[in-house]
């Protein structure tokens, strides 16, 4: 079983690594192919001399660059962690009531669906309407961008228990909590995983949003600042940190994912044979 989760660590971290390489060789291609503006544009090596070049084309130097993305970014992590932990806890339980009382499901479902379709840019000055600026507003905000993937793939998976399995438990006497606690939940995690490696860089996106809507602090205010200077070697990094915040959660959210399922997943009595 540890070897087949290390096994799957691995080929997670390779293709991860992969893809950077592979992204930023499509970056530098795309400029050349573009013909685009060196005054505005920057290459991948660009972005590193802003960051770690000792020769600065500005009156602030790499240090100084590094120094204030990096504190940008603990502010934007502050917002999505909010608002991660927030939509996950509240997916999961209301995925869980969905599943215990399916009335529940068929009343509200609706509602979650139509609440999915407005778009977040439109939505979010509603949230700052009410409740005004802040922590409260950043991890709405975000909680929005986590809560309806996560529902609607919890919800799938807890109804994908075939009727032998749900024939089993009622045998043995088991209520609808024991088929959710042997049967569903273990059922649902590869939903719940696949949708939390995709609610990782959506909850960074929501904390950007807020802060680029509402506030002068975290990365997404930082592209107003670096905007309003004419600083388009700031975007470019805070691009590229943003680029890489999202990849590093879903790589994390990756390996927890392949631990996880190797020891209570669905196929975690035969993921060792394989």
């Amino acid at each position: 079983m540890a070897g087949y989760a290390l096994r799957r660590i691995g080929v997670t971290v390779a293709t991860v690594v992969a893809s950077v390489v592979i992204l930023c060789l499509l970056w530098q291609l795309a400029l050349v192919l573009l013909h685009a503006n060196p005054l505005i544009s920057r290459t991948p090596l660009g972005v590193f001399e802003y960051l770690f070049g000792a020769h600065q084309t500005t009156t602030t130097t790499a240090a100084q660059h590094r120094a204030q993305l990096i504190t940008w970014m603990w502010t934007t992590l502050w917002h999505a962690a909010w608002g991660f932990t927030i939509g996950v806890l509240a997916s999961m339980a209301v995925a869980v009531a969905f599943t215990l009382i399916p009335v529940v499901e068929f009343m509200f479902m609706p509602i979650a669906m139509l609440l999915r379709t407005v778009p977040l840019l439109a939505m979010a000055p509603v949230i700052y309407l009410v409740f005004g600026n802040g922590l409260v507003t950043a991890s709405l905000v975000g909680t929005v961008v986590v809560f309806f993937p996560l529902l609607v793939n919890l919800t799938l998976g807890y109804r994908s228990v075939s009727a032998q399995q749900t024939d089993v438990i009622r045998v043995y006497g088991g209520g609808a909590w024991t088929m959710w606690r042997k049967v569903s939940f273990p059922h649902a995690l590869p939903h719940f995983f696949a949708s939390l490696r995709i609610a990782v860089p959506g909850a960074i996106t929501g904390a950007m949003l807020y802060e680029w809507l509402f506030t002068f602090e975290g990365l997404g205010a930082g592209i107003n600042t670096a905007k309003s200077h004419f600083d388009y070697g700031g975007i470019w990094a805070i691009v590229v940190f943003v680029t890489g915040l999202s990849i590093l959660g879903y790589t994390i959210a990756a390996i927890v994912e392949t631990v996880v399922l190797a020891e209570w997943g669905p196929d975690a009595g035969r993921a060792g044979a394989r």
